[in-house]
């Protein structure tokens, strides 16, 4: 149901809240639904690296997919991509959904053909080399009048073809008067940022008729204000990362950072899934009595869905590490965005996930908690909506470790939210936190709170991060890391177990120099990065430093918090 907008913005906003209530209890997915294709043809690209061809291959997926959407439609399509794990996901996507191939074709054989069954009414023209909104308001109208993307040098070939010019975006400048104008015929669940030069998730937004901006900008508000709270943002935006994902928060929306993902409307299918659960650690197993310096490793930014879908899984630097087994490494990750947006993604992850190794739900998204939809009425009640439909996914794939992003961990916001998740989580071991700018600001503090049986929840902060070129307190290479770890062994000694986990900034590089860690040129091509260098900080550590994955370590945390008497416990939050 449209609601005319003829009242305040509080009216609005207190409709769309208690609009969004009314149906919340029902909905377990905050992805768009993509209707199961019978056939698929795959796009070859003749060039993979010319943006007019993308786009023209993205627009045709795009409408593809909404056709079938639709019920006018029964052909999907698969863009052709040299990333090797995409042909993983291909096949197991075929396999569980049973889909018949029909043939590769080129993108003007493609647009012969969908012009033909009807998919395709025209082409809606753009330029290039403005490299701008223009392109995204071109995106829009191609959803809205069914036509596919056509670069100004392109509109020949097109015209040759037959078809007929829908709109022309070349000179839009891509305003609030414009989005005004349009939204009313757009999904206002879910939003995508796509940068102009890149073609990525445009038959995404194709598919099902999303607003397209890039840009931070008092439009960008408007956009999201708009967006019905706990939607999706597909892709990323422009500048600095807090200046993007703080607005997001604030009106209640999950960022996906998923800019570079593709084929995302074949990939969202669901249906026929066959859910492998991740493995977890069994707490009935673990010697609670055991004296010892106990340690973890979490690899950062698991949240980023683009690099889960391409360069992750396969990797000799992350997942598929040699080291892994011998580190009982942790790794964050978006497994319940994975489980609606891409679930042969997440079946690979599980089916290949290295033995010793946890695996942390980074969020259900990139948002921080403590600012979450506060621009919103019944922030809370958002929150916790969002909280329950996570526990549905994190009970499905057996993850027992939620992670938090907080703009500051200690804040009254943060203590808020995690009492939220810990009401609405079942069968979690723990929580981790760490706050945006640095990552270990919490230092190692631990924040209890209460389930809905009335157990103790621990909030555990990152107490050291590995991080190149970085000096300040706890961070620094390898070497540095270790030396403040080993210093706990002296605090064990007297006061008994110790507990705490690093966070291992994913991207940082270290070379070696004879027995010692450095730190190489940051964003550099040279040393090595991962879960090797986290092999090099274990080597340094003290033998009763114990490296255990971070489910086992909080479970160690409440079973060492369960012997003291509340008076004695670290931090206990209640209502």
């Amino acid at each position: 149901m449209k609601i005319k907008i003829i009242g305040s913005i509080f009216l609005v906003g207190w409709l769309s809240v208690c609009s969004f209530r009314a149906v919340a209890s029902t909905v377990e997915s905050w992805w768009p639904e993509q209707k199961k294709t019978d056939y698929i043809l795959k796009c070859t690209l003749s060039r993979y690296n010319d943006i007019r061809e993308m786009n023209l291959a993205q627009s045709l997926c795009g409408l593809a997919a909404q056709a079938v959407n639709e019920g006018i439609g029964e052909e999907g399509v698969w863009i052709e991509t040299r990333v090797e794990d995409y042909g993983l996901y291909y096949k197991a996507w075929r396999k569980r959904l049973k889909v018949r191939e029909s043939g590769s074709f080129d993108v003007w054989s493609l647009v012969k053909r969908f012009k033909d069954t009807g998919y395709v009414r025209g082409y809606v023209l753009y330029d290039c080399t403005r490299k701008d909104n223009s392109i995204n308001a071109a995106t829009v109208q191609a959803g809205i009048l069914k036509g596919v993307l056509i670069d100004k040098t392109q509109e020949e070939d097109a015209l040759r073809l037959g078809l007929v010019k829908l709109y022309d975006a070349c000179n839009v400048n891509l305003d609030e008067g414009w989005f005004n104008q349009y939204k009313s015929e757009l999904n206002n669940r879910l939003i995508v940022l796509a940068n102009p030069v890149a073609g990525n998730n445009r038959d995404y937004a194709i598919a099902h008729k999303a607003m397209v901006y890039y840009g931070v900008s008092p439009l960008l508000h408007s956009i999201l204000e708009w967006v019905r709270p706990l939607s999706p943002v597909i892709g990323w935006n422009s500048g600095p990362e807090f200046q993007h994902i703080e607005p997001c928060s604030r009106w209640g929306l999950i960022n996906t950072a998923s800019d570079w993902c593709m084929n995302l409307p074949m990939l969202s299918i669901r249906g026929n899934e066959k859910v492998v659960k991740l493995k977890s650690v069994n707490p009935k197993k673990i010697d609670a009595n055991e004296n010892a310096v106990y340690h973890s490793f979490v690899m950062s930014d698991g949240d980023n869905m683009q690099w889960t879908f391409g360069g992750f899984v396969n990797s000799p630097d992350y997942w598929n590490n040699m080291y892994n087994g011998d580190i009982p490494m942790s790794f964050t990750s978006c497994v319940v965005n994975l489980s609606m947006a891409a679930p042969d993604v997440l079946n690979v992850l599980a089916e290949s996930q290295p033995k010793n190794v946890s695996v942390v739900e980074y969020g259900g998204g990139y948002y921080y908690p403590d600012l979450f939809a506060s621009k919103r009425q019944n922030a809370d009640e958002l929150l916790r909506e969002f909280a329950r439909m996570v526990n549905v996914h994190m009970k499905k794939t057996g993850v027992k470790t939620f992670g938090f992003i907080c703009h500051k961990v200690d804040s009254d916001d943060a203590l808020r939210a995690y009492r939220i998740f810990a009401e609405e989580l079942e069968a979690v071991a723990g929580m981790i936190a760490v706050q945006y700018v640095p990552y270990n600001g919490g230092h190692g503090r631990v924040f209890w709170v209460k389930d809905r049986k009335n157990n103790d929840i621990p909030v555990l902060s990152a107490k050291t991060q590995i991080w190149a070129n970085l000096n300040t307190e706890g961070s620094g290479n390898p070497s540095r890391v270790a030396e403040a770890i080993n210093r706990d062994v002296e605090v064990c000694e007297t006061e008994g177990p110790v507990l705490g986990w690093t966070i291992v900034h994913a991207w940082s590089r270290f070379g070696k120099n004879g027995d010692k860690v450095i730190d190489v040129a940051a964003n550099g091509k040279k040393g090595v990065r991962g879960v090797t260098p986290v092999y090099w900080c274990k080597q340094l550590l003290n033998k009763k430093v114990k490296v255990v994955p971070v489910e086992e370590l909080l479970w160690r945390l409440r079973m060492k918090n369960d012997g003291k008497p509340v008076s004695e416990r670290e931090m206990v939050f209640s209502k």
